[in-house]
């Protein structure tokens, strides 16, 4: 074969093989750019992949810590406080010093409870002191109100004898005498001793309406008119009014030292009672006339420390009624 049939065909296999080379070409650099498109999807998956475990590693660590926090920290921690609390309480410096402020505390709470017991102990012994104040204002209420009650009693029965003593007026007349004969006035009356009377007749058979007129006015002081009621005669000087008191008490409850002296004079018995048992100075004590009271008491007449029926004596009736001029001047005659 010649050498240019040769050198032909070896041209035209190169070109050949040039061709095909070229059309590998094309296709390797489109696989290529296949294969760099692929590898950038698996980066940008890569990326995100990693994005995720971050955060999912973040959430893990969040809720580990968490439940380190909750659950096993304080177990862990637990035992280690124990043990340091006893470690500190081996310690004798430690110990000491807890055990003294523990006493000093103990000793401040006692000093605190006998404070509280001394307090307790004053307020009741006060609360005492007001119970027995209220037993005892009480107690003095009750009494006042019974003696107003008397009072007022007295009052109508005393409004009811002068109606009475009206009534009689008009119906009756009292027969004068002369003053020389009847007229005992307290001027000429130096003492309380009974005197011996030829004017009237004492022991005649008593008239109901006048004693109540004598009660009456021996009540309101009116020695004129307790004059005029005994010169008559008809009447009983010891006449028994409120609560059974007689004229010559009455005179001196309500201080009337003139009508006492003129009725002790013209026989009036002063050792008689009311119904409380009380007597003339007992009554006396209770108005409270100084005067009257030593005039009584001077007269010996009757005892200063005599009691009625509850016990009272006339320095209680005078201290009651806060007289206590009187109530010195019956202590200084033996009076309590």
């Amino acid at each position: 074969m010649e050498v240019s049939t040769i050198i032909f065909f070896s041209l035209l296999l190169c070109g050949v093989k040039a061709i095909h080379a070229d059309a590998s070409f094309a296709a390797l650099a489109t696989r290529v750019r296949l294969v760099e498109r692929e590898i950038n999807a698996w980066k940008l998956e890569a990326v995100n992949t990693d994005t995720n475990l971050i955060n999912k590693f973040e959430v893990l660590e969040s809720s580990l810590k968490e439940e380190l926090t909750e659950r096993f920290l304080p177990l862990l921690i637990k035992p280690l406080v124990k043990q340091a609390i006893t470690d500190i309480m081996n310690e004798d410096y430690i110990g000491n010093i807890i055990t003294g402020h523990v006493l000093r505390e103990v000793q401040s709470v006692k000093a605190n409870v006998q404070y509280t017991k001394t307090q307790l102990k004053t307020l009741a012994e006060q609360l005492r002191r007001v119970e027995r104040d209220r037993d005892t204002y009480r107690k003095s209420l009750r009494k006042q109100r019974r003696s107003l009650t008397k009072d007022i009693r007295e009052l109508q029965i005393q409004l009811n004898h002068t109606v009475a003593d009206l009534r009689d007026a008009r119906t009756t007349t009292c027969p004068l005498t002369t003053a020389a004969s009847t007229d005992p006035s307290p001027s000429n009356t130096a003492s309380l001793a009974p005197v011996t009377t030829q004017d009237s007749d004492l022991h005649a058979t008593p008239s109901a309406a006048a004693g109540r007129r004598l009660y009456s006015a021996s009540s309101r002081g009116d020695l004129e008119t307790v004059t005029r009621i005994l010169a008559a005669g008809h009447v009983d000087i010891n006449t028994r009014g409120w609560w059974s008191r007689t004229p010559v008490m009455e005179a001196a409850r309500r201080g009337h030292s003139d009508v006492v002296k003129f009725l002790v004079g013209r026989g009036a018995d002063v050792s008689l009672e009311d119904s409380d048992g009380d007597n003339v100075l007992h009554v006396a004590c209770r108005g409270g006339d100084l005067e009257l009271v030593k005039l009584i008491v001077s007269s010996n007449l009757v005892d200063v420390n005599a009691r009625n029926n509850d016990g009272r004596t006339a320095v209680d009736w005078a201290r009651n009624y806060r007289h206590q001029r009187v109530v010195e001047f019956l202590r200084s005659r033996g009076g309590h």
